[in-house]
């Protein structure tokens, strides 16, 4: 009886244990998302989408956590030469479907995101793209029109689909028929509006995930995020800056982590002759526009403390920008410091640019873009205000500032001063020198985010360059070059760049990324070895 006994309880013994492994391993994450999904279809552009749905696919190349490039289902790539690149396929992949993943699958990806039709599309970031042809069924070249060293960054963003479905509609995507990838998680529902639910690929050729379900909740404000977190609606969150955190403090059960993001807060310059919004003391337009004059634009940049905007508007959720890209990005000058905040010093640069009383400035912003952004513009204005450039701050929707900003509106004038954002998707200083700081090229697309229309010959020679270098050392040197002269003209004044913020239980553990995304591929089980 006594060993019948023993058998039955080391056998419950052994069922509990059984149970409690399963239960670990069949756990569920829900995510509390920032953003909503737009489209199910994944060659549709949106940087929220692109964070959910690479769960579900893969594209040859990943980004680690600075956003630089690192193997995908492409285990490597090699320029064979300045317009050749070839891309050797991870083997043994297969499909959520039981089909094998090979180069024919990659060249109908690249292809349909080549060629898909609608507003936000991946077309701008594969232009250069030539052809795509099969090697063999584990190689694919991919020719460019030019020398294009940012093609393997360029393809990070374009997930690889079955070629079964390079002809699949958006309907057949959200319904999940074509929602077919090779990714750690398998597509199990999309509910606009609401939610994404996806179910672990069991397959899957990587690292085995141990969350069974991962349930995106879109929750856009903040207070909702932090509630949803406090009630254990969900188990981690994104977008969590200084205000979340304040709410958090008083639960020892949950913990938060940041990291400087990619994204920019600047301000624009006008550099066209004449400006609508530089005035004098009686409110009239200049004849010349005060922009353009060097010692103003330095006067601007050294009005601003960027210090006391971090500590103090942001509360510790940005840190102070002296470069279009922060530490840690391809391209990235450590000798180009922070320009510390002096009224004085920007008082007498307005009198040696023949301004001693100063003038008026209107400064133009968005008031639903960026964290804080009207309260860091305000605090702008005071600080401008306080160097002698008398600062009226009009903020306005994104949705109407933009437009202004690309062309103005018939009837409207041109805006002289704006602070807006951009971020370098690839953690390389390339593409915001491209748009932030070329010459206007509306045939290339260059300085396409180039407002204030400045130009300048020697900065636009050393991003051409660049454009058509292979070889990193040499293309890291030139680009820190043309970050030098950008930083030395200030018709693009850095401010701040805004920290990626995330919140959650104790329990688990988050890596953070530059991006900001939250894949749950980097949240993990704390106590878990």
């Amino acid at each position: 009886m006594a060993t019948r006994l023993s058998q039955r309880a080391a056998a419950l013994a052994f069922t509990l244990l059984t149970m409690s492994s399963s239960m670990v391993l069949a756990a569920d994450l829900r995510i509390g998302f920032n953003a909503e999904v737009s489209s199910a279809d994944p060659h549709v552009h949106q940087l929220q989408n692109r964070n959910v749905w690479m769960h579900v696919y893969e594209p040859l190349v990943k980004q680690d956590a600075q956003l630089r490039s690192v193997p995908g289902l492409a285990r490597g790539w090699r320029a064979a030469d300045p317009r050749t690149w070839v891309f050797t396929l991870r083997p043994n992949v297969t499909f959520h479907d039981g089909s094998p993943f090979e180069a024919e699958d990659v060249k109908a990806s690249i292809d349909r995101a080549r060629n898909l039709q609608g507003l936000r599309t991946l077309k701008g970031y594969l232009r250069d793209i030539e052809s795509v042809t099969v090697l063999d069924p584990m190689t694919v070249q991919v020719r460019t029109t030019v020398p294009s060293p940012a093609t393997p960054d360029n393809l990070s963003l374009v997930p690889i689909i079955p070629r079964k479905f390079a002809t699949a509609t958006e309907e057949s995507f959200s319904q999940g028929r074509s929602a077919v990838g090779t990714g750690p998680y398998r597509f199990q529902e999309y509910a606009r509006g609401q939610k994404v639910v996806l179910l672990r690929n069991d397959k899957y050729w990587g690292p085995k995930e141990p969350w069974e379900h991962v349930i995106f909740e879109f929750l856009l404000k903040e207070s909702a995020r932090a509630s949803a977190l406090l009630s254990g609606t969900v188990d981690v969150i994104n977008g969590a800056p200084a205000g979340i955190v304040e709410a958090l403090q008083r639960n020892d059960k949950m913990a938060h982590a940041d990291t400087v993001s990619y994204m920019l807060n600047y301000l624009c310059l006008d550099q066209r002759p004449t400006t609508a919004f530089v005035t004098d003391a009686a409110g009239k337009p200049f004849a010349s526009n005060p922009l353009k004059n060097f010692k103003v634009r330095q006067a601007l940049s050294v009005a601003v403390n960027r210090d006391l905007i971090a500590r103090r508007v942001m509360k510790g959720d940005s840190v102070p920008a002296a470069q279009l890209v922060p530490v840690g990005f391809f391209g990235y000058d450590p000798s180009i410091a922070v320009t510390a905040g002096d009224p004085a010093k920007a008082k007498v640069l307005l009198a040696e640019a023949g301004f001693p009383q100063g003038f008026n400035l209107t400064l133009h912003c968005p008031n639903d873009r960026y964290l804080n952004d009207t309260k860091v513009c305000e605090a702008i204005g005071q600080m401008f205000t306080q160097a002698g450039i008398k600062t009226d701050v009009q903020t306005m929707p994104f949705a109407v500032l933009q437009p202004w900003l690309l062309s103005a509106p018939k009837g409207k004038p041109e805006i002289s001063v704006a602070m807006i954002g951009f971020g370098a998707l690839f953690g390389d200083s390339f593409q915001a020198l491209m748009a932030l700081s070329h010459g206007f090229d509306p045939k290339t697309g260059a300085g396409v985010n180039n407002y204030g229309r400045s130009s300048m010959p020697a900065i636009d020679e050393l991003i051409a360059r660049a454009n058509q270098t292979i070889a990193s050392s040499e293309r890291e040197d030139l680009q820190r070059k043309a970050a030098r002269l950008v930083a030395e003209d200030l018709s693009v004044i850095p401010i701040q760049h805004i920290k990626a913020s995330y919140a959650y239980r104790k329990s688990l553990s988050v890596s953070t990324r530059s991006d900001g995304f939250i894949y749950a591929m980097d949240v993990r089980d704390a106590s878990a070895k």
